[in-house]
């Protein structure tokens, strides 16, 4: 209710790219701050309801959050290997997609689980955009529009802090079409319109 009261007095009385910096500080506000509480009183209600099945998936979706995180940052932090880093983590991310189909059913829990821990890997560093550049730029004219496509998809998807990524893309933009080094119009078209859905326009 508190979000959505923040959210239309943006609408209301305030610039929409300030809605986003907006609700995030809500959220830290009132619901981050106070995680290990909520965490604290709801293991104390399962410990004491006896709630086998639910303490199970609290151990492992901790369990698989924290296999996620270290195995990222092995790739994340080797400053040696920035060429493959995004490559290799959707790698890692298809890995985890395959399991959580055929081990986890796509149990809701275990997908956001293994969402939120990733998005949090990616954006360890600003790696997105560089990644994008390389891949809109014309050394990439071997690659079809289809496997592209897919790309972009993938890559966008596990963006936070859109306003930050918007900054380094709207530069890598400017730069490939001003020195006409754009492996593609209709790629390029593709990614604006993603971003104006996520970003605005």
């Amino acid at each position: 209710m508190r979000l959505n009261e923040e959210n239309e007095r943006c609408l209301l009385y305030l610039d929409t790219f300030t809605r986003k910096p907006l609700i995030a500080t809500a959220e830290r506000q009132l619901l981050e701050r106070h995680i290990p509480a909520i965490l604290d009183k709801g293991f104390m209600m399962l410990m004491d309801g006896h709630r086998i099945e639910d303490l199970q998936r609290m151990y492992s979706l901790q369990a698989i959050s924290s296999y996620i995180q270290r195995t990222g940052q092995s790739i994340v932090m080797d400053e040696e290997k920035d060429k493959d880093m995004v490559s290799s983590l959707l790698e890692f991310k298809a890995s985890l997609d395959s399991i959580l189909e055929e081990s986890f059913s796509k149990n809701e829990a275990f997908c956001n689980t293994i969402k939120d821990s990733f998005e949090h890997l990616i954006n360890l560093r600003q790696l997105i955009a560089k990644f994008l550049d390389e891949k809109l730029r014309d050394g990439n004219k071997g690659t079809s529009e289809e496997e592209l496509e897919g790309t972009l998809d993938k890559s966008f998807g596990f963006i936070q802090g859109k306003d930050v990524f918007e900054a380094f893309y709207k530069k890598d933009l400017a730069k490939r079409l001003l020195l006409g080094k754009s492996a593609s119009i209709d790629a390029e078209k593709s990614m604006i319109s993603k971003l104006k859905t996520e970003c605005g326009s």
